[in-house]
Formats: structure tokens, C-alpha cells, sequence
């Protein structure tokens, strides 16, 4: 799979616009979508859950961002697109270049995080502007890999779409699973209730 032209084009505009201090702090911000940096954030919000009593929302980061990653893999094996040149790179990389991984990854973890963390805590549905962290440091992650010469423009914007697609499809699930609970509940306290004696 060959880029696009405007993959090419907005590539050469970054190579004409790089510098410090936006190189020293791109490389900064995409560390926040490195694999490291995102298997603790999954921790971290499956522990948060766990102590909240929602296993459910545990379940839900933890297998979401496991088989979000299962698919990216997949998804790069499939189309097979090369990165772009070796001399326009500021860090060393390697592997297929579509989707970005630390694009779609970033924003199954870090969207999936966003939920849980607003329906854990009254405080910050109280003050919804810090879900807005979410999205941006997404953005930013996304961006960073462009600037940094490792992946072309439509890797970043397709890794968000498939990224949104399977944070749709977790909740999706999510919802669907815990409606099926709940009627599983109902049904046992309403058998319990008719066998009960008079």
C-alpha cells in the first residue's frame, strides 16, 4: 500500500518546519503512546475500577486494549505499507507503518480510560473539562508520529478511525453484557419470589 499525495505532502511541509523546541517536546508526547507508558495506564485504571468494585469496567480496558492491539497488528500485516524514508526519521523504528499503531492504540486505551474514569467519579462529571486531557493528548500523540518522520498523515487518521471503531465496539459490548446481567438478576429474584411461601 503506496501513501496518498497529500501523505507526501504534508510530510515535506513538517521536514521544512522542524526545530526546537517542537522536536525535543514531540519526542516527549509520543512517548505517551509507547507500549509501555500504555500497558500501565491500562493497569492503572483496571486497579482504579477493581477498587471500585467494577470488574466489569476492569474487564472492559484490559480486553479492549488487548484486542485492540490483536487487530492493529493485523491490520499492518495486512496492508503492509512501508514507513516513510529512513533519513526523514528522528527516531528509530521499525515494522509496517499502517495504521499507526500509537495513534489507534492511544485512543482505544486513553478513550476507554476517559469512560471509565467518568463513570467512576462524581467529581469529574462535575467538571467535564478534564475528559477534554483525553482527545488531546491523543491528538498530540498522533501528531508527534508524523513530525518524528515515522509514519505518514492517513496511518495517524486512519489509526483514530479504527481506534473510535473499537472503542464503539468495547462500550457496545460493555452495554449489551451488563443489560444481560441485570435481566439475569431480575429473573433470579422474581423466580426466587414466586417460589417463596405465601
Amino acid at each position: 500500500m503506496k501513501p496518498f499525495g497529500v501523505d507526501d505532502t504534508v510530510t515535506d511541509w513538517i521536514l521544512s518546519h522542524r526545530g526546537e523546541p517542537w522536536t525535543s517536546f514531540m519526542q516527549f508526547i509520543t512517548v505517551w503512546g509507547d507500549t509501555l507508558t500504555l500497558t500501565l495506564v491500562v493497569i492503572g485504571v483496571a486497579v482504579l475500577a477493581w477498587m471500585a468494585g467494577r470488574i466489569d469496567f476492569a474487564a472492559m480496558i484490559v480486553a479492549g486494549s488487548l484486542s485492540g492491539w490483536a487487530v492493529m497488528a493485523l491490520l499492518k500485516v495486512i496492508f503492509a505499507r512501508d514507513r516513510p524514508p529512513v533519513d526523514d526519521r528522528l527516531i528509530e523504528i521499525g515494522g509496517y507503518s499502517f495504521p499507526s499503531g500509537h495513534s489507534m492504540l492511544s485512543l482505544v486505551v486513553y478513550g476507554l480510560a476517559v469512560i471509565i474514569v467518568h463513570r467512576l467519579y462524581p467529581r469529574v462529571r462535575e467538571r467535564a473539562g478534564w475528559l477534554l486531557v483525553g482527545p488531546v493528548l491523543v491528538a498530540l500523540i498522533g501528531f508527534s508520529r508524523v513530525y518524528l518522520g515515522v509514519h505518514w498523515l492517513s496511518d495517524v487518521l486512519f489509526g483514530w478511525l479504527f481506534g473510535a471503531i473499537w472503542v464503539t465496539l468495547c462500550v457496545a459490548v460493555h452495554v449489551q453484557s451488563s443489560r444481560r446481567r441485570q435481566a439475569a438478576r431480575a429473573a433470579r429474584r422474581t423466580g426466587k419470589t414466586q417460589s417463596s411461601p405465601s
